[in-house]
């Protein structure tokens, strides 16, 4: 069996995630995998570990929520595989792997060591003094009212998953305008004031918003979701949609499927990426796929 290194974010979970660590050492003991863990000391840190562990470890697991997840696939080598123990306040990426609830039962899918290939999503970022951000991506990225969303949602640290993302939604509504700009993917340009313009290679971003719903891990696409200028009272209206992805109803709000897409801005574009926001005064976005580029362990 391959040997594996678990990077935990031990701030997941509100700090309840080292309790996970004995579970670990035992199973993995147990089934004689070489492993090690490593617990993050700061931001970025998953990142760094990650490079410097690639050479050494064929599988990295990452124990932490989604920006965990962010973190290790922006360290980890093309031919790493990556695991992933979700205990974050969203953990959407790792509803897309379709993995068992428990801690226990995740851990024997990731000593099992079975993969797939899926797509793995790239942006390039230019924020308004002409500084450039490059990620990869898992899961999704956010430009407008989620990206506000997340970077409200950080001021809520007693609360975890959905009903955090649910309380940061409602103080965004009210305060976020939409945003003058561009956006072009495939053959179709949508020009004007966008709400939201969601982008993913999974279905759901904030702990259960199905933004895209019909989005598919490994079809060599990304999913689109844009929505227009969109009043208040229209946004809560639609908002209770979204979470069981049925919001396509609304004149409002159009789906697309494109290999790359590109906003530019007239105005400051607030960008998270895997529910971690890299700049709230974006002004052109870049975003592609890299199909089948990533390995992960499945069930």
């Amino acid at each position: 069996m391959l040997p594996t290194f678990f990077i935990v974010n031990p701030k997941s979970g509100n700090g309840n995630v080292t309790r996970t660590i004995p579970l670990i050492r035992q199973l993995f003991n147990e089934a004689r995998i070489p492993f090690e863990i490593y617990l993050t000391k700061r931001a970025n840190d998953a990142t760094a570990v990650a490079r410097e562990m690639s050479g050494k470890f064929p599988i990295l697991v990452s124990v932490g929520g989604d920006g965990t997840v962010n973190e290790v696939v922006n360290g980890m080598g093309s031919s790493n595989i990556l695991g992933v123990l979700p205990t974050g306040s969203g953990n959407d990426f790792s509803k897309m792997l379709h993995l068992p609830r428990g801690i226990s039962d995740i851990l024997q899918v990731i000593a099992g060591q079975k993969t797939k290939r899926i797509d793995l999503g790239h942006i390039i970022a230019v924020n308004s003094k002409s500084e450039k951000i490059e990620k990869y991506f898992a899961n999704s990225v956010g430009i407008g009212l989620d990206a506000r969303v997340a970077y409200e949602a950080r001021k809520f640290p007693m609360l975890r998953g959905l009903a955090k993302y649910i309380v940061a939604s409602m103080k965004s509504i009210f305060s976020y305008k939409a945003a003058m700009a561009q956006v072009t993917f495939g053959s179709r340009v949508s020009l004007g004031k966008h709400l939201l313009i969601a982008i993913g290679n999974g279905k759901s971003a904030g702990g259960g918003f199905y933004l895209t719903p019909d989005a598919i891990i490994d079809d060599g696409l990304l999913d689109v979701c844009l929505a227009k200028d969109i009043s208040v009272m229209e946004t809560l209206k639609i908002f209770p949609f979204v979470l069981k992805g049925k919001h396509g109803r609304f004149d409002k709000i159009e789906f697309g499927r494109a290999a790359s897409l590109t906003v530019r801005g007239d105005d400051d574009l607030p960008v998270h990426v895997d529910g971690e926001v890299i700049g709230l005064d974006n002004r052109e976005i870049v975003i592609d796929l890299k199909p089948r580029a990533l390995e992960v362990i499945v069930p």
